[in-house]
């Protein structure tokens, strides 16, 4: 069935109101007939505004060729991660010039050396040895000593210790406040600022024995890690 194009119904309809202006005038030929045609009038150029302000429909989309990545059709910009919920006398707060820019859970060991200290032995903490892995599951930075933090795109941070609150279990680890400075271009890039939050585990013995000396305990445990960078 042939479509009617928009020009071709505003013909149709002029010759229409045309036509049936000279037919009322023509049976009648009285005032009544006058008033009528005004009316017809009237009426067809309503119909013909409407003709005209109809938007033609949309032609269809191509199919992308192959290989292309069809554009997204409601692109988002990504959420910002949520700040971890602290305590009104936490010590661990970020300052308020950063934001959260990057959330992980990391999975590992701490890392402790069988020492001696003052009359007997402890296991001293010498370091840390984990994975943070992103929602889906992926590793995409080590954590390791010093406090570093090796990204996947090679950006790396360097952490130190600016204070702690004790876990709400304190059989769990400490959660930390450090201060990072960055190194390298990538995800990592311009953080100044960690938090070791949610912990779980990592936390040794309160004891060894000289027998232990120098030997290696390795304690699992897991966190989240909020990276901050300035608002």
């Amino acid at each position: 069935m042939k479509r009617t194009t928009a020009l071709e119904s505003t013909i149709a309809l002029r010759a229409l109101s045309r036509a049936s202006i000279r037919g009322v005038i023509v049976r009648a030929g009285s005032r009544d007939a006058a008033k009528t045609a005004r009316w017809v009038a009237a009426l067809t150029a309503a119909l013909l505004s409407a003709c005209a302000t109809t938007p033609p429909p949309a032609p269809p989309t191509a199919p992308p060729r192959p290989g292309e990545v069809p554009a997204p059709t409601n692109p988002t910009t990504p959420a910002s991660p949520p700040a971890p919920a602290l305590g009104f006398f936490s010590r661990i707060k970020a300052p308020d010039t950063v934001a959260p820019a990057l959330r992980l859970q990391g999975r590992g060991v701490q890392v402790f050396r069988c020492e001696p200290r003052g009359t007997g032995y402890s296991w001293v903490f010498r370091l840390p040895e984990a994975d943070l892995v992103d929602a889906s599951g992926k590793a995409v930075i080590r954590h390791g000593a010093n406090f570093s933090f090796e990204h996947a795109d090679g950006s790396r941070l360097l952490g130190t210790i600016v204070d702690f609150d004790d876990a709400p279990d304190t059989n769990n680890l400490r959660w930390l406040l450090m201060s990072a400075r960055s190194f390298g271009q990538g995800a990592l890039t311009g953080v100044t600022y960690v938090q070791r939050v949610n912990t779980i585990g990592g936390m040794p013995p309160a004891k060894c024995e000289a027998s232990q000396q120098n030997k290696l305990l390795r304690v699992d445990f897991s966190a989240d890690f909020v990276f901050y960078k300035p608002r």
